[in-house]
C-alpha cells in the first residue's frame, strides 16, 4: 500500500525534472501502482472546514455547471447536508499545518528548497465538481487522492487574459484545451506558473495541491521599501551628476534619470541586505494569528529548567525555518526573525529546518549557558517552539 510520504515513483529523475520541467512545462507523473491511501478522510476535511482558525472555501456550480458561486468558511455542521444533489467543491487551505499525515506528503518534494513551499491545499469534489478554468502565478503539484479527476490543460495565461466578469475566482473567459488527462489515485500532475488548467471530478474526488510561494515584484518592492525607509538619512537625496552643463530651459536630460537610477540602485541592490530581508520575508508564517508570544518571556535559565522537566520540544506546525551560510557565521531565520549563530551549528541547521519533521532533537541547542540555549529560548518565547504538552492543549 503506497504511503502518502512516498509519492514519486522509484527512479524519478529529480535533476532531469528541474532542468526540463520546473517552471517550464507541465508533466504528468503516473503512479507505479494504484494502492494510494488518503492520509485524511473526507469527513475529517469537512471537520477542518468548520473550524474558525482554518481557511476554507466552498464552490457551488449552478444547474448548467457553467457558473460558480463562492462561499468562505468556517462552515456550520449542516452546511454539507444541505448540498445534496448539487455539484460542489470544498477547498481547505494549509491542511499540512493541521494534519500530520498530510504534512508527511511534503517529504516527496524535498529536492525543492522548503522555504519555497507555501502549503498543501486539499479539494474534495462531488461528481463533475471543480473550480473552473483558471491559472496560478505559482508552481503546483496536483496529487490525485481517492477517485478520479479529469485535467484539461490550456496554454500560457497572464494578467492580460480575459476573466469572467463578477467572479472572485478569476476564472478564464476563454479556455482552449491542449492536453487532456484523467488522473487516478497516486498520479501527480505538475503545472508551472501561468499555465491554464481545468479540473473536473469523475465521481467523488480528492486532490492534494502542493503550492509554492512566489511573491510578486510589487510585493517585494513594497515590503522591502517599508523596511529601508526607516534607515534612510534625510541627507540622502538626489543630486546632479558632474560635470554639469546648462541646457535649454525646462529640459530634463537623460542623465537626470541615470543619476536617479544610480541612487536607487545603491539603495536597493545590495545582495547581502536583500538576502537578509528576503530570508525574513519568506519565513514569515502564513497565519501569524496562530502564534502566541509568551508573556512574560522566559529567561534562558527558566527555559532550561522547564526543558529538563517537560521533555520533548516540537515545532509549531505553522512555523517556517530557513538558514543562510555567510562568510563568518550562519543565520537561522524562523517566522520572520533572525538569529546569528557560529559555524559549530552548521551541521544541525539543515536538520532543524526540515519542513516535515516537527519533533527533531533539539538537544544540540539546549546546552546550558550557550548561544544555542538563548536561540531556543527566543524561539519558545515567540511561539515557534512548543513543549509537547503545549501542543496537546
Amino acid at each position: 500500500m503506497k504511503s502518502a510520504s512516498q509519492l514519486l515513483p522509484k527512479g524519478f529523475d529529480r535533476e532531469l525534472f528541474l532542468r526540463q520541467y520546473w517552471q517550464k512545462k507541465p508533466l504528468l507523473i503516473r503512479a507505479q501502482s494504484a494502492e494510494f491511501v488518503d492520509p485524511i478522510t473526507a469527513e475529517e476535511l469537512a471537520g477542518l472546514a468548520c473550524e474558525d482558525c482554518v481557511e476554507s472555501r466552498l464552490i457551488i456550480q449552478n444547474s448548467d455547471k457553467a457558473k460558480w458561486e463562492l462561499q468562505t468558511g468556517p462552515f456550520g455542521e449542516n452546511t454539507f447536508a444541505r448540498l445534496e444533489n448539487k455539484v460542489w467543491t470544498l477547498l481547505v487551505q494549509a491542511a499540512d499545518q493541521w494534519h500530520e499525515g498530510v504534512r508527511s506528503m511534503l517529504s516527496s518534494f524535498d529536492f525543492i528548497p522548503n522555504w519555497r513551499i507555501d502549503d498543501i491545499m486539499i479539494s474534495y469534489s462531488t461528481d463533475s465538481g471543480g473550480v473552473g478554468p483558471h491559472f496560478d502565478y505559482y508552481d503546483v503539484f496536483l496529487i490525485q487522492g481517492s477517485g478520479q479527476k479529469r485535467w484539461r490543460l490550456g496554454g500560457h495565461s497572464d494578467s492580460n487574459s480575459q476573466c469572467l466578469p463578477d467572479n472572485s475566482l478569476r476564472l478564464l473567459a476563454e479556455f482552449e484545451c491542449e492536453e487532456d488527462w484523467v488522473l487516478n489515485p497516486g498520479d501527480i500532475l505538475y503545472i508551472p506558473p501561468n499555465w491554464a488548467h481545468y479540473g473536473t471530478a469523475i465521481g467523488e474526488s480528492i486532490t492534494y495541491s502542493v503550492g509554492f510561494r512566489a511573491p510578486s515584484i510589487a510585493e517585494v518592492i513594497d515590503d522591502f521599501s517599508h523596511e529601508i525607509l526607516a534607515e534612510l538619512a534625510p541627507e540622502q537625496r538626489y543630486s546632479d551628476a558632474a560635470p554639469y552643463t546648462i541646457g535649454a530651459t525646462g529640459e530634463m536630460r537623460s542623465d537626470a534619470g541615470e543619476q536617479l537610477s544610480a541612487l536607487l540602485s545603491a539603495t536597493y541592490t545590495d545582495p547581502d541586505r536583500l538576502g537578509h530581508w528576503f530570508a525574513r520575508y519568506m519565513t514569515r508564517p502564513k497565519y501569524p494569528e496562530l502564534f502566541e508570544a509568551l508573556e512574560p518571556p522566559l529567561t534562558p535559565a527558566q527555559f532550561a529548567e522547564q526543558a529538563s522537566k517537560r521533555g520533548a520540544l516540537l515545532k509549531n506546525p505553522s512555523s517556517r525555518f530557513a538558514f543562510r551560510k555567510l562568510d563568518t557565521h550562519c543565520v537561522l531565520y524562523v517566522d520572520g526573525e533572525d538569529f546569528e549563530c557560529s559555524f559549530e551549528y552548521l551541521d544541525i541547521l539543515p536538520i532543524l529546518c526540515d519542513t516535515q519533521d516537527m519533533d527533531r532533537d533539539w538537544t544540540p541547542l539546549l546546552q546550558p549557558l550557550t548561544h544555542g540555549m538563548e536561540i531556543a529560548t527566543s524561539l519558545y518565547n515567540q511561539g515557534s517552539l512548543l513543549f509537547a504538552d503545549d501542543y496537546e492543549e
